[in-house]
């Protein structure tokens, strides 16, 4: 069986993530009228089925973020090593560090997701600034990757814009950070404006994969059962 719609896992990410912030203001702003401006991304205040369904979203939106990631990393290989024939020299291992700095930044999501408790306080934080920077991280170098490799997967406006998008992460990241270590010198709410402005680029930045996923598939797993070891063998010969 050939999988012709992987594209959509993008988008089904995209889906699960914004899900998940809009379910925090639901459930913190518009469920307990909490009063603040924005209070829905870092708020600690939502009921525990809010926070439930908040976790459960961003656990999938995890998920598919990890496949996006493998994804991407397969059909870079596919298209540079199998179709154009180029040697795996630095371009390979810097598309599998990439990953790996994805992977990483996928594991600290659900950590945020199960430690909003109060008493989790410090892993929670710990959490939210390596995902944000391991995101940024691999934002930059996707972007840095994809435009380098020529001829490339994409056109290069959309080189362009994922490096606008990513610009855009990080300037509001640099802000973030300075008023975090701040919070007298600035409002809450534009705290609270920046992280929006963080996750989004991010959820933008990874739904643009699916413009090259649209001309890929993949193939589902081929299981051989063998009854002994002479029909290994021959298996292995063939």
């Amino acid at each position: 069986m050939v999988l012709t719609k992987i594209w959509l896992i993008p988008i089904f990410y995209g889906f699960c993530a914004i899900s998940a912030t809009a379910t925090k203001y639901l459930f913190v702003s518009l469920l307990q009228k909490n009063p603040t401006f924005l209070p829905f991304i870092n708020h600690k205040n939502a009921s525990l089925f809010g926070e439930c369904v908040f976790a459960h979203l961003v656990t999938y939106s995890a998920f598919l973020l990890i496949l996006v990631i493998y994804l991407r990393h397969r059909q870079t290989v596919e298209y540079y090593l199998h179709r154009l024939k180029w040697e795996s020299s630095l371009w390979r291992t810097a598309s599998t560090v990439i990953s790996g700095v994805g992977f990483l930044a996928a594991i600290c999501v659900t950590i945020i997701a199960h430690c909003e408790d109060p008493e989790l306080a410090p892993i929670h934080d710990l959490a939210d600034t390596l995902a944000f920077s391991l995101g940024l991280a691999y934002a930059w170098a996707q972007a840095i990757l994809t435009f380098s490799l020529i001829p490339r997967m994409c056109t290069l406006k959309v080189c362009i814009f994922r490096f606008l998008i990513v610009i855009l992460e990080s300037a509001t990241f640099i802000f973030y950070r300075i008023a975090k270590n701040s919070p007298k010198d600035y409002p809450d709410w534009a705290i609270e404006a920046s992280l929006w402005t963080i996750s989004v680029c991010f959820h933008v930045f990874i739904i643009t994969f699916f413009i090259e996923l649209r001309f890929s598939y993949l193939h589902s797993p081929k299981v051989i059962f063998v009854r002994s070891a002479e029909n290994y063998e021959n298996l292995v010969e063939e």
